[in-house]
């Protein structure tokens, strides 16, 4: 057996649901990733009072049911982390001054029932919200979103193409450091659609999957990747022609956005000013 407190990654995780499906019994399972009965069936259960599917269930909903869920899924993977090894497993994250009421929105969509969650203060985070509600920590953590946002290895080949852009505009739309949202001022970040540069950051790998999948549906997409100081880290950057074709990929059906991202809604969107 593993040490108690492991949480498989994302990737065994869904192997242990497809196993589920194909009729191997919970022992079987178990036996062959070394965790005990009882941590296969929690990493089985339902999670009734969320709306955000878990990477097994998103090849199972339709794609218009997904880009409500996976924009939340990218912003949260933007700027926080589920706290797996905590009680409840709460999502903890870092926002910008101006997002507060945009995560009650999140909360509305993403639960069936309220929760409670709490808003506070960090020195070195900033603005913080512990969000209380165990399926929605668990679906977060089926996806991987255990890491430092900047260490995120979600797979986002699991990600539908028809839902990939609601992805990207909460994974831009939910940074905290780097441009054009990210970066923090007094009162909140107003950002402006005049850029020229986007960065994104995660580990190598994810960052990589995510290349791959934005040049195979537009060349004019082409991103660099650079390395970090810090391990496990790098960023993928967009120069101004790249950062621009990305956004009006984001925000050609903006389903769901950040009050901050009412000018790139005007520029990039489905009636686009200029």
């Amino acid at each position: 057996m593993r040490v108690p407190g492991t949480v498989p990654d994302a990737e065994e995780i869904l192997t242990i649901h497809e196993e589920r499906d194909s009729g191997l019994s919970l022992r079987e399972i178990g036996v062959r990733h070394a965790l005990s009965g009882v941590v296969v069936q929690q990493l089985l259960r339902g999670r009734s009072n969320t709306t955000m599917p878990t990477p097994f269930e998103v090849a199972k909903q339709p794609p218009g049911a997904l880009a409500v869920p996976l924009y939340w899924l990218g912003f949260i993977a933007a700027c926080g982390r589920a706290a797996h090894r905590a009680a409840g497993r709460p999502l903890v994250l870092s926002i910008d001054d101006g997002d507060r009421e945009h995560v009650r929105t999140m909360l509305a969509d993403l639960l069936r029932v309220p929760t409670t969650y709490e808003l506070c203060y960090s020195s070195l985070e900033g603005h913080q919200v512990y969000i209380r509600d165990r399926d929605l920590g668990e679906a977060a953590t089926h996806w991987g979103v255990t890491t430092p946002p900047r260490e995120t290895a979600l797979p986002v080949d699991r990600i539908p193409a028809a839902a990939l852009p609601h992805f990207l505009r909460g994974l831009i739309e939910g940074q905290v450091s780097d441009p054009p949202f990210g970066g923090r001022r007094p009162g909140g970040r107003q950002p402006s659609p005049r850029i020229r540069r986007l960065a994104i950051p995660g580990s190598p790998r994810f960052l990589e999957v995510l290349q791959r999948r934005l040049r195979e549906g537009s060349a004019a997409i082409d991103g660099n990747i650079e390395s970090t100081t810090a391990p496990g880290s790098a960023l993928l950057t967009f120069a101004r022609p790249a950062a621009l074709a990305l956004l009006r990929l984001c925000y050609r059906d903006p389903v769901r956005s950040s009050p901050r991202a009412a000018k790139f809604v005007q520029a990039f969107g489905p009636h686009p000013t200029s």
